[in-house]
C-alpha cells in the first residue's frame, strides 16, 4: 500500500459551496480524520479554517450539510474547528452532475482507498491524500481526474500514527497529558498523583487537575462523536 497525496486545479468546490464561501475564508486544511461512512454518507473531522482579513467564523455561510460540533481552539484568524459533513438526502454531485459524472464519483470513493492527510481546500485548489493498493493504483489515478486537472502527484511509503487523535488539544493540554502518561499517571495503580505530577510541571495541582480534565473530555468527544 502506498500513500499518493495529489495537487488538483479545480473548481469543483465552488459549486458545492454558497457563493460567499470563498469570501470569508482563505483556505480550509484538515488535521485529523476521525469517522468516515460511504454507506450513510457522513464524515466527520478536525480541521483549522483560516479566515481572511476582516472575517470570523461567525461570518462564514457553510453549506446546509455542514455542521461544526466544536470550535476546538482559535489563534488569531485559524479556528480549529470538529466538522461534521452529512448527506443523507443525496450528495450534491449527483444534484449538480449529470449521472455518468455522479458514477465516476461514486466509483471512485468505493475503490479500496483509505482516506488520509494532508487535506487542504482553496478556492481553487484541492490537496487530497489517499492510502492505496498498488493493484489499484493507475485506475485510481486514471479515476482522481475527474475531480480537476491534476498538477503534482507525490507518493510515500503509506504510514499511520496512533497519536493522531491528540491534534485536538492545545500544545498545553498535549504537554501535560503526555507527561502524565509517561509518568505513570494513568498506570493501575497510579505510580504518581496530581500532587506529584504539578511539582513535576512546576504549576499548582489545580492547573493541572483543569488541564487533564479538559483534554481528557476532548479526546473522548473526539473519539466517540457522531454517537
Amino acid at each position: 500500500m502506498r500513500k499518493v497525496v495529489i495537487t488538483l486545479e479545480t473548481d469543483l468546490m465552488s459549486n458545492l459551496v454558497p457563493n460567499s464561501f470563498f469570501e470569508a475564508i482563505e483556505y480550509i486544511e484538515g488535521k485529523a480524520i476521525l469517522k468516515v461512512n460511504l454507506e450513510i454518507g457522513v464524515k466527520i473531522a478536525v480541521c483549522d479554517i483560516k479566515t481572511n482579513p476582516g472575517f470570523t467564523l461567525e461570518d462564514i455561510e457553510f453549506p446546509d450539510e455542514w455542521a461544526i460540533l466544536d470550535v476546538l481552539k482559535k489563534t488569531d484568524n485559524i479556528y480549529t474547528i470538529l466538522l461534521k459533513t452529512e448527506y443523507r438526502n443525496g450528495m450534491k454531485f449527483q444534484q449538480l452532475y449529470n449521472e455518468e459524472y455522479f458514477k465516476k464519483i461514486r466509483n471512485l470513493l468505493e475503490m479500496d482507498i483509505i482516506f488520509d492527510l494532508p487535506f487542504i481546500l482553496t478556492e481553487k485548489k484541492l490537496v487530497l491524500a489517499f492510502s492505496v493498493n498498488n493493484e489499484v493504483l493507475k485506475e485510481f489515478l486514471d479515476a482522481i481526474s475527474i475531480l480537476g486537472d491534476i498538477k503534482n502527484i507525490s507518493f510515500q511509503p503509506a504510514a499511520f500514527s496512533d497519536y493522531t487523535i491528540l491534534s485536538c488539544l492545545t500544545e498545553r493540554q498535549r504537554e501535560v497529558i503526555t507527561v502524565a502518561k509517561k509518568s505513570g499517571y494513568y498506570d493501575v495503580p497510579r505510580k504518581v498523583n496530581a500532587e506529584e505530577l504539578s511539582k513535576k510541571l512546576g504549576v499548582s495541582r489545580a492547573t493541572i487537575t483543569e488541564h487533564l480534565r479538559k483534554a481528557e473530555q476532548r479526546i473522548i468527544k473526539n473519539i466517540l462523536a457522531g454517537y
